[in-house]
Formats: C-alpha cells, structure tokens, sequence
C-alpha cells in the first residue's frame, strides 16, 4: 500500500516538473514577443513623428520644383536630403500641401515630381541604401495613407446645352469620411460656376461672363443629398455669343458636427483627363489639354483660384473667386526663362508629357485651382485639389502580416481635419 502511494506521488511529481519546465520554456518567447511588438510600435511611433513634425532639408522642398530628386549620401545642394512634411515656421501637425503634393500620383497623370516609396524607405531610415541612394534592403514594411476626414463624391445627373456645349445643372453628392462611411445629416453648400468663353481663328480667348449659382441639402441616413440648379439656371441662364463655350465648376462647402470641409468638382466631357497638380506656384496637366490666355473685363486671366477660408463664410461669386494670370510654356523658341528650366531641368525626360503654367500669385490658403483649358476644341473648367489623398505602400496593398502596427494622426491642412496613418512592420516576418 505505502509503494502504491509512493508511485503515485512521484509521479505527480514528475508531472508537476514537466509543466514547470513546459512553462519556463514558454516564457522567454512570450516576453521576447512582447518586447518585439513593444520595440515596432516605437518604431512606428518614431517615424509617423518625424513625418509630421520636421520640415525637411531643404524646408521649402515641396514648392522647390528644383529639388527633384534624393540626394546621395554626402551630397548637399538641390536634393532632398531629409523627410518630414511638416509645413515651415507653423504650429505642431500642421503638414505642408506641397510637401502632401509630392506624395500623390493620380492614375490619369503621373506625378511629375513624385517621391516613391523606395526614397522614403531610404530617408526614413527604413532600409540599407547604397552610395548613389539606392535601396539595397529593406528592414521595414510600411504603409502610409493621408486623406481629409471628410470629402464628397460627385456625380453630374442631368445636362442642359449652352452655347455651343453644355453645362451639367443636376448633382448628386454623397459625403463620405476618410473610410469612405457614408456621413448622415451633413449640410452641404454647393456654389456652381458657369464661364461663357469664346475664341477661335484670329480672335482672342475671352470669358464673356461668369453665373454663379447656389444650393443647399443636407444627407440622408447613407450621407446622400443632390443639388439641384435647374431653376435658378432658368432664372438667370448664361448668356453668350456665337462660337461660346461654357465650363463650369462646382465648389462644396461641407459642415459635419462642427468640422468643415471643401470639395471642388469639374463636370469634364468624358474621356478627358480628371485633374492635374500644383507644386509650389507650377501646375500641371496632360499634355492633351491645350492652353490659352483668357481675357475677362479687359484682363488677362488663365486660372481661378478659390479661396476656402471664405468659402465657409460668405460663398458669393465676388469674394469667393480669384481669377489670376497663368504663363504657358508652349515648347517655342520665345517660351520664358522658367519654362526652360523646369522643363529642361527638373522634367527632362518627360518634358513633353505634361502642360506646364506659372500661376502669377498663388493664395496661400486656396484649397482648390480651376484652370480653363481646351480639351478637344472645346474649354473646360479643371478642378485640381491642394487637399489630395495619399496612398504610399512598400509591399503589397492587399493586405498586411499579422505583426504589424497602425499609428493613426489627426493633423491640419489649411484649417481642415487630414488623418495620417502609418502601418509597419518587419520586412522579414512580412512576405517571402
């Protein structure tokens, strides 16, 4: 009986010791986990800081247009050679739309000026680069999204003719968040510009006159309102002579519990190309657009620049509207000075894929730039944002490994609400 016992608690003995064991082993990898996730999210932390709190060197780089390119390790000069987007001599998170410019790259046209993911892996300390600024291996995955917390898709519903074009008067506008949530109960107020421009052989391009228009809706339960400006189209229709064109454009100012924000939208025929960009005081187009040099009231005018601080006060056509002088590099002998040196410098390998301005005075704090051009014969109003939305991912988009951190930022743009977030991880315990 006294041996059967004794069996008995030497074996539960040998058991209590082969869980003791079990567990001391497990513990070394379960705190080494720990300290891994601990030491990424730093990492993550670290770089979403430097982002959005540094300037960058040079600071101005993002208006620069002659800072095109990363510099190699040593060199200074004209090349970027440190990262961050905050916006020069302003207030903690506080991003520079320039800076935001250089990040974007819309499908339709290429960026001009972009900064690809491999150059912020190397100026983000994120990898090995070699001496000529080439990434040899990357230690760190990441991916890097900045959108407005709120934007507005747009869609023209009905068309009415004018002129010798026409001009949409119906729009249906869903208000979305940065995940693309529709935003229910948001007031919208739609301002809705038609310009009448005539030109043609041996006559000059002039807007005969500007209609503007306003409306108001608030969303429904899935963040949908339409502005409808038929009647007051109606009331006072845009008036032109023979040979005019109209182009139009729709600005929103959008008020969501107490944030704000400003959409602008063209109504372009189809199949021409969406948008463009503006780098410092340049802009950018496709190269299918044609320029011309406008005249209204006796001034010469190529640009509309809408300021958006106004906007959420007093949308009317007289303080809302800015039309400025723009200078188009037309590949000719004659072109300006600067025409040769962004062309021949800062683009030269694809100086002929892209119509070049430069807008005469820029105002600081306008959210969006209409530019008047000729697609296809006809003038059209195009609308190019200063408030974009980025999307910068080295590795695969579809999805990330499970080790990974999200750091997510509420910055500024202007005086509107931009999210910045930052996902990274380990390269190697990414994809193969």
């Amino acid at each position: 009986m006294h041996a059967v016992l004794e069996y008995l608690a030497v074996g539960v003995l040998l058991i209590a010791v082969l869980l003791a064991a079990s567990r001391m082993i497990e513990a070394p990898s379960s705190t080494l986990e720990t300290v891994r996730g601990e030491q990424l999210l730093t990492v993550a932390e670290r770089v979403i800081d430097k982002i959005l709190l540094t300037a960058g060197y040079p600071p101005d780089w993002g208006s620069n247009v002659d800072v095109n390119r990363t510099c190699k390790p040593g060199e200074s000069g004209l090349c970027l050679s440190d990262f961050g987007l905050a916006l020069q001599g302003g207030a903690p998170y506080i991003v520079d739309p320039d800076k935001v410019m250089r990040l974007t790259n819309l499908s339709t046209l290429p960026n001009p000026l972009y900064l690809s993911a491999e150059n912020l892996t190397c100026l983000l300390g994120l990898g090995t680069c070699d001496a000529l600024g080439n990434l040899i291996r990357a230690d760190y995955g990441f991916r890097l999204v900045m959108k407005p917390m709120i934007t507005a898709r747009v869609e023209a519903l009905e068309w009415q003719s004018f002129g010798q074009g026409s001009a949409a008067t119906k729009f249906r506008v869903r208000v979305v968040n940065w995940l693309g949530e529709g935003l229910p109960n948001a007031n919208v107020t739609g301002v809705y510009m038609i310009a009448m421009v005539k030109g043609g052989a041996a006559q000059a391009d002039e807007i005969e006159g500007f209609y503007n228009y306003t409306g108001w809706c608030v969303t429904d339960a899935l963040g949908y309102c339409t502005l409808d400006f038929s009647s007051a189209i109606a009331t006072n229709p845009p008036q032109g002579g023979g040979g005019s064109t109209p182009a139009s454009f729709l600005v929103l100012h959008i008020s969501w519990e107490g944030f704000t924000s400003v959409v602008g939208y063209s109504p372009v025929p189809g199949g021409a190309p969406l948008t463009g960009y503006i780098i410092g005081n340049y802009v950018f187009l496709s190269k299918d657009y044609e320029a011309g040099v406008l005249q209204y009231q006796g001034k010469v005018s190529g640009a509309v620049i809408v300021k958006d601080e106004v906007v959420q006060v007093v949308p009317l056509y007289s303080t809302l509207l800015d039309l400025t002088e723009v200078e188009w590099c037309r590949n000719q002998p004659n072109d300006p000075a600067w025409c040769q040196r962004v062309a021949g410098n800062v683009l030269p390998s694809r100086r002929g894929a892209y119509l070049i301005g430069r807008i005469e005075y820029l105002e600081v704090l306008s959210s969006h730039v209409i530019v008047f051009a000729k697609w296809r014969g006809s003038w059209t109003a195009v609308a190019i944002s200063r408030i974009p939305e980025v999307d910068v991912s080295f590795g695969p988009r579809g999805a990330k490994p499970a080790n990974s951190v999200t750091v997510t930022r509420v910055t500024q743009l202007y005086n509107y609400p931009y999210v910045v977030q930052l996902t990274v991880w380990r390269w190697a315990e990414g994809w193969p």
